[in-house]
């Protein structure tokens, strides 16, 4: 009997292991690939738990309401200038941010990117790292843990901060220059089977814990920068910032399968990216422009109205009916990307008006929406 334990152990260990996929470098993305994703800013009846072996996740619930084209370019097409080496490669992120990465043919490393500022303070601007950032190196096995480091910097003129973020500084400077020390704790936590709204895939997840410490410099004239962090009155300034997401590879897609950005509560997702095979919904892609989209449409009770590229402030959303009437009014402290819900079954059928302005009154959209009753 006891000659048999080793033999079954071992047993045991094989049959775990036949079931474990082992994510290859055939999955980086390559210039001349076109991605097809698709995001839920508001994941609901979304809960991602078990990690471990032969798990599965359910994400059937996620909606959106359009896919986007991420395409994989040089470069040397970005739509700005940029001091990115040539020989890396450009991916338009979901979120309209311009990636640049480095592809050594197992690993993929951030160099900056350009759009949206990184502490989603609501900017445009250029995003430097140090040095080349891994943010994934192949193979991929379960079990597998590591810790990456990087250094990154952007800077603003004044004139474009926004008025809260202004009053945070001591004083008013000609430009600000914000570092970051970020640290990400990675761990192949899980394997199974990972269930998407229109397709299922054998993936491994990793488990991303990060941590973000900014640095605050100003410039005053020809002065040399200057290091004011401990003046700024900034909760994101003086706390470290703590960050967990859930990443899913499979051998299936190219590049992730699924991104969920989780909540405080680390099991329900606050936004969640995913691979869509067959995009019955609405191609689009990111211009970078402000914008509002209702779905679904026609609507019966509830409508998700998806903001994009929002500057942070507080906008009005409106519906009117076909005289010009507000039936429905909303204010929403927006900010970048963001989903709200509302209940429409109280509307008669028919079709409306649905319009997003800021607080200086601008009209940022307007659409149609149409309502129907069963």
């Amino acid at each position: 009997m006891q000659r048999l334990i080793p033999i079954l152990a071992f047993l045991l260990t094989t049959i775990s292991l036949i079931g474990q996929p082992v994510i290859t470098s055939e999955v980086l993305p390559r210039v001349g690939d076109t991605i097809l994703m698709a995001s839920d800013n508001l994941p609901e009846s979304v809960a991602i738990l078990g990690s471990g072996e032969n798990q599965s996740w359910d994400m059937m619930s996620l909606q959106s309401a359009f896919t986007q084209k991420v395409a994989i370019t040089k470069t040397q097409k970005g739509r700005y200038k940029t001091p990115f080496a040539e020989t890396g490669v450009l991916m338009q992120e979901i979120n309209g941010v311009q990636s640049y990465f480095k592809n050594d043919g197992h690993s993929l490393s951030l160099l900056g990117t350009v759009g949206l500022d990184p502490m989603n303070i609501g900017v445009q601007t250029t995003t430097y790292y140090n040095e080349p950032m891994e943010t994934v190196h192949f193979p991929l096995k379960y079990g597998a843990e590591k810790k990456i480091e990087g250094i990154f910097s952007f800077k603003v003129a004044v004139e474009d901060l926004p008025k809260d973020v202004l009053y945070t500084l001591p004083i008013t400077p000609d430009s600000v220059r914000y570092r970051c020390l970020l640290i990400q704790n990675k761990v192949i936590d899980g394997w199974g089977t990972l269930a998407l709204p229109d397709n299922t895939y054998d993936v491994l997840r990793e488990k991303v814990i990060e941590e973000r410490t900014y640095r605050v410099d100003i410039k005053v004239g020809n002065l040399p920068w200057q290091d004011i962090t401990e003046g700024v009155d900034d909760p994101k300034i003086q706390n470290k910032q703590v960050n967990q997401s859930f990443h899913f590879y499979s051998n299936e897609t190219t590049s992730k399968v699924a991104v969920a950005y989780m909540k405080l509560n680390g099991v329900n997702p606050e936004m969640v990216y995913y691979t869509v095979t067959d995009p019955s919904s609405t191609m689009r892609t990111s211009n970078g422009r402000p914008d509002i989209y209702a779905y679904p449409n026609p609507a019966i009770n509830d409508v998700r109205f998806e903001f994009s590229n929002l500057k942070p402030s507080e906008y009005s959303l409106k519906i009117y009916n076909i005289l010009g009437v507000v039936v429905m009014q909303e204010n929403h402290n927006l900010n970048g990307f963001k989903t709200v819900k509302l209940d429409v079954s109280k509307l008669r059928k028919g079709t409306y008006l649905y319009s997003l302005s800021d607080a200086k009154g601008k009209t940022v959209a307007t659409r149609r929406l149409m309502v129907i009753r069963p």
